[in-house]
């Protein structure tokens, strides 16, 4: 026996109801991107904010800031930070179940390295203290530095008491990676040029680089 007609209609209507209360909480909620997803986790408790002591020994490494969501998951932001030159030179960022988190990103950012446990207020003023520093000599940060600094949420830099220091003796310097191609290295050479003057800063590249 067939369902009533009347009660079909209700079954559907009930159905379109609840549809239709989905897609008004997505729009609420907003769109469902990743720099959207780290914003919306900017609240939740920190989990990790560390950096390895290479940072001040060579100049660059990566600088980990991770919160543990209540559905189980963590978002988290690694910047690659230059205090030397460059700044943010590169960021990766995402939500992920903790599983995945724990083995493809925190795990593997330390298996060689010592970790140095970091306030979350010291954390953020010395990325953005380096990406200032950056910007003071014509050299802005990745990309998407400016989706994943959302993670920091209300995070008080000024509240830090630490002090750090950029560039190398007194001077910006450059240390030219594995998969920085001539024409960026040159281009980055010309920046420091341009601001700082032949002579106030220093390189280290692969290739001769061209200044002019």
């Amino acid at each position: 026996m067939g369902l009533d007609p009347r009660k079909r209609q209700k079954k559907l209507e009930r159905r379109k109801s609840r549809a239709k209360a989905k897609k008004k909480a997505l729009a609420r909620r907003g769109p469902d991107t990743p720099a959207a997803r780290i914003q919306r986790a900017a609240t939740a408790p920190i989990l990790h904010c560390c950096t390895t002591d290479v940072l001040w020994d060579e100049g660059m490494s990566n600088v980990l800031v991770s919160r543990r969501l209540n559905n189980g998951s963590v978002a988290y932001a690694v910047f690659l930070l230059d205090i030397y030159c460059l700044g943010v030179k590169d960021v990766v960022f995402d939500v992920v179940p903790q599983s995945h988190y724990d083995r493809q990103v925190y795990d593997k950012m330390f298996e060689d390295y010592q970790i140095v446990e970091l306030q979350p207020e010291a954390m953020r003023k010395l990325i953005e203290g380096a990406v200032d520093y950056a910007r003071d000599i014509g050299l802005s940060p990745h990309a998407d530095y400016r989706k994943a600094k959302l993670i920091f949420g209300d995070i008080d830099a000024e509240s830090s008491a630490e002090e750090f220091v950029y560039g190398k003796d007194g001077q910006p310097f450059f240390i030219a990676g594995p998969h920085d191609s001539q024409t960026r290295c040159n281009q980055i050479i010309r920046a420091l040029a341009s601001h700082c003057g032949p002579d106030g800063f220093d390189y280290m590249t692969a290739l001769p680089a061209m200044a002019d």
